[in-house]
């Protein structure tokens, strides 16, 4: 227990970074929902959390279920306690915190998406990639992460080279080749007007991006 406790705690850190990080940069609600949206989708994805769930719902329904005392630590690994609070027989009522700062609710919603994330993938740069996100909104549309989330849920390894890629961590060729070809059929798939010359100019501005 004790080890499972530590990992958790390692996950919280690291998604509780990452959301005072996005807080500080100053986005907006809207900005933060973006983002937040973007990376529950890799979390939807794996079938963690509900298609249909928004980030800030997941944020709030994270509020309620440790006010009812249904923390983490209480569970054997982060994701089995988000699969649980995103069950419907706990109590979650979805007028209780309608007052609650939007913002607030967003960026916990980002902290147990990030932390859920981090747990299945934790050889991932996270903080670099949020860090991209904050700084390239425009890659991280819905569409995109929809795809990269699909992504995530039939190749652990294809998503690692693509966070690697655009994040700038991906060194050797191979890597570099293969992360550019699956990012090439990413846009095509979310435009299949776009010629391949045009995919891959866009694809070449997302290696390493600052």
């Amino acid at each position: 227990m004790g080890l499972i406790l530590g990992a958790i705690g390692v996950i919280v850190t690291v998604a509780v970074t990452v959301s005072k990080a996005l807080a500080l940069a100053g986005l907006a609600v809207q900005g933060l929902k973006v983002i937040g949206n973007s990376i529950a989708s890799i979390a939807k994805a794996l079938g963690i959390i509900k298609p249909e769930r928004d980030v800030e719902e997941i944020g709030d329904r994270a509020f309620q279920a440790e006010e009812k005392g249904m923390t983490p630590d209480k569970y054997s690994s982060y994701e089995a306690w988000v699969k649980d609070i995103e069950k419907d027989d706990w109590g979650y009522d979805p007028e209780k915190n309608k007052d609650m700062d939007s913002q607030k609710k967003v960026l916990k919603g980002v902290e147990v998406s990030t932390a859920v994330t981090v747990e299945r993938f934790p050889g991932l740069p996270i903080q670099e990639f949020f860090s991209l996100a904050v700084k390239n909104p425009e890659f991280f549309t819905v569409e995109r992460m929809d795809e990269i989330g699909k992504l995530a849920g039939a190749d652990s390894d294809a998503f690692g080279k693509v966070v690697n890629y655009v994040t700038g961590s991906a060194k050797d060729h191979t890597t570099v080749d293969m992360a550019s070809d699956i990012l090439m059929d990413i846009e095509r798939t979310i435009d299949p007007s776009v010629s391949e010359n045009v995919a891959y100019d866009k694809v070449a501005g997302y290696k390493g991006m600052k």
